[in-house]
C-alpha cells in the first residue's frame, strides 16, 4: 500500500503542513489503513461480485417423488452455474432398481420457484419446484410431457426426515 505522504514526493512545505494539521490527516489515514488490512472495513462490492455472493439453489437434496402411484425415495443434486442456470441429476427406487435422469432449467428465473425438464428411461416433462428461503428444502410438482405438472416431487437436507 502506497502511504499517504511520502517525504521523498516532492511536496510544498505549506501543502504538507496542511496535511498534517494536528497529525489528524496523518492518524485518520493510518487508521483506515490499517482496518482495510485488517479486513474490517470492506470496500464496496461491484455489481457483478455483489451477484456472485448471491444464494442460489445448489446441493444435494433427499426426499420423495410419487411414480407408479406410491411414494419413493429420490436423491436430487442440482447445482447453478455462473449466470443462475440450473441443471442436474437425480435417481429413485424403482421397483428395487435404481432410475438415473437428468434437470435441466427451462429458461433463466431468479427467485425462489424454478421450472426444469427432467429427462429418464421412461420419457421427459418438466417438475416445477419453490425452494425455501435458504434453499435447504424444496416443495415440487412433476409431470410428463404435455401435461401440467401434478405429481408430488420433493427435497430436503438428506440428514433431515422427509414429511
Amino acid at each position: 500500500m502506497k502511504p499517504v505522504i511520502n517525504s521523498s514526493d516532492k511536496v510544498s512545505p505549506a501543502r504538507l503542513d496542511g496535511c498534517m494539521e494536528n497529525g489528524k490527516g496523518r492518524a485518520i489515514a493510518r487508521i483506515v489503513g490499517i482496518c482495510l488490512a485488517a479486513g474490517l472495513l470492506h470496500p464496496p462490492m461491484s455489481a457483478d461480485a455483489a451477484s456472485k455472493s448471491v444464494i442460489r439453489p445448489a446441493g444435494h437434496y433427499c426426499g420423495k417423488l410419487l411414480s407408479s402411484d406410491r411414494l419413493v425415495d429420490v436423491e436430487t443434486s442440482i447445482q447453478a452455474d455462473a449466470e443462475g442456470h440450473l441443471s442436474g441429476t437425480y435417481r429413485f427406487n424403482d421397483d428395487g432398481n435404481t432410475t438415473v435422469g437428468t434437470l435441466s432449467e427451462i429458461g433463466t428465473k431468479p427467485g425462489k420457484i424454478r421450472t426444469l425438464r427432467w429427462f429418464d428411461k421412461y420419457g421427459m416433462g418438466s417438475l416445477t419446484v419453490r425452494f425455501d428461503a435458504g434453499y435447504h428444502r424444496f416443495e415440487g410438482l412433476w409431470g410428463p410431457q404435455g401435461t401440467a405438472p401434478s405429481y408430488t416431487w420433493n427435497g430436503g437436507s438428506c440428514n433431515a426426515p422427509i414429511s
